[in-house]
């Protein structure tokens, strides 16, 4: 049928031209954001997947920051136990020396008593201030501090110090004005030695249990990483190519269309 109302290849090479100009804009989007999902429509189910993999990427990323944290934390907490450790060792020093029955308890005993009431007023100082942003870790408030290492809710590192005052360690009442004083503490002050070994060593498992989760968040961060890429991002060469078809459809879109609208005027010569 021969007809000037309806021009029915250009219809159809219109109809064409409207989905290579979507799959056109399409390539444009992935190319230019690197990403082959920039909005639910280009792929619901794959941006559900990834965006829950965001979530837990993000957290494990997170994860990793807050026991670093926690590492900085033991290591200032460490640091204050250290010195204090040394104190007790020089006041135990000067015990052992108070021992010796060659001093006298006055003027030798109470000089060596004075430098232990100094060590002992330090002891309580460090003890009452070494924090970390502002938390206490040596007055003996620091028990069953929660650190979140992880992305789950249940991933958490409880952390605690006991007391590292001259109360928490009992040498607050230390006294070797005389020698039998100072041989009574010797034994106070080993103790209290033992309990700053304790510590000393439970901090170094704590920092070595936080190194060892880290680790393992940073794999898991990596992992998921990768697959989200799998999911997201474009495959480059793949929509290259795609653009590079889209645009020669594009073009012979255009040159079919005028083709379709030129037949038209082969009807004109009927009226000759």
């Amino acid at each position: 049928m021969t007809s000037i109302s309806t021009n029915g290849n250009a219809l159809r090479v219109l109809y064409y031209g409207n989905l290579n100009s979507a799959a056109l804009t399409k390539s444009y989007e992935k190319l230019g954001s690197g990403n082959r999902i920039n909005n639910a429509a280009d792929d619901a189910a794959g941006l559900f997947i990834a965006n829950r993999l965001t979530s837990e990427v993000r957290g494990l990323e997170r994860g990793i920051q807050n026991a670093g944290d926690a590492l900085g934390l033991i290591a200032t907490a460490e640091g204050g136990m250290q010195e204090i450790r040394n104190m007790v060792i020089r006041m135990r020093e000067l015990a052992v020396q108070m021992s010796n029955g060659i001093y006298n308890d006055n003027p030798d005993r109470s000089y060596a008593q004075a430098e232990v009431n100094q060590l002992m007023h330090q002891t309580d100082l460090i003890a009452n201030n070494t924090d970390f942003n502002g938390v206490k870790l040596l007055d003996g408030s620091f028990q069953n501090i929660n650190i979140q290492t992880s992305h789950n809710a249940d991933e958490r590192i409880s952390l605690y110090f006991d007391s590292a005052t001259t109360n928490g360690l009992g040498i607050d009442a230390l006294d070797i004005s005389t020698q039998a004083g100072a041989q009574s503490a010797m034994t106070v002050l080993d103790e209290a030695l033992e309990k700053i070994s304790e510590q000393l060593s439970m901090a170094g498992g704590f920092q070595n249990r936080i190194k060892h989760g880290m680790s393992l968040s940073a794999l898991l961060a990596k992992s998921s990483t990768i697959s989200l890429g799998r999911i997201m991002d474009a495959d480059m060469a793949q929509e290259s190519t795609a653009f590079s078809k889209a645009q020669v459809l594009a073009q012979a879109n255009t040159a079919m269309l005028a083709q379709a609208n030129k037949s038209l005027s082969n009807i004109l010569a009927l009226f000759n």
